[in-house]
C-alpha cells in the first residue's frame, strides 16, 4: 500500500508575476526528484498547481512512499522540503502558511 506526503500552500495572483511559478515548480520538483530517490521506500514525486482560482493559486508537492515507516523516517528530516520552499518561494511565502497532510491509499 502506498502513502502520500503532501505539502501545499497558496500564492496570490498579485505574486504570480513576481514568482514565475512554472520555473519555481520545475526547479522544486527537479530538486525533490534528485534528493528523494536515495531514501528508502521512495516511489515518486510530483508538483501541481491549480487552474481554477483567479485570486489564488494552490501549489502542491506530493511524494509517494512504499510504507508508513519510510514516510515517517523521511518526515523526521524535513530539511529537503524546507530548503526547497525557502529557496524557491520566499519572500512570497511564510512557512507558517504551509500545510502538510499525510494520505493512505485506499485498498
Amino acid at each position: 500500500m502506498a502513502y502520500t506526503y503532501e505539502i501545499s500552500f497558496d500564492i496570490s495572483s498579485e505574486q504570480m508575476g513576481q514568482l514565475e511559478i512554472g520555473n519555481a515548480l520545475e526547479r522544486g520538483l527537479g530538486y525533490l526528484r534528485t534528493l528523494l530517490p536515495g531514501e528508502p521506500g521512495f516511489m515518486y514525486a510530483r508538483a501541481l498547481y491549480s487552474l481554477d482560482r483567479a485570486e489564488m493559486t494552490h501549489i502542491v508537492f506530493h511524494s509517494v512512499w512504499e510504507n508508513w515507516e519510510d514516510l515517517l523516517a523521511h518526515r523526521e528530516h524535513y530539511l529537503e522540503e524546507k530548503r526547497l520552499l525557502t529557496v524557491e518561494f520566499e519572500p512570497h511565502l511564510s512557512l507558517k502558511d504551509v500545510k502538510i497532510v499525510y494520505y493512505n491509499e485506499v485498498p
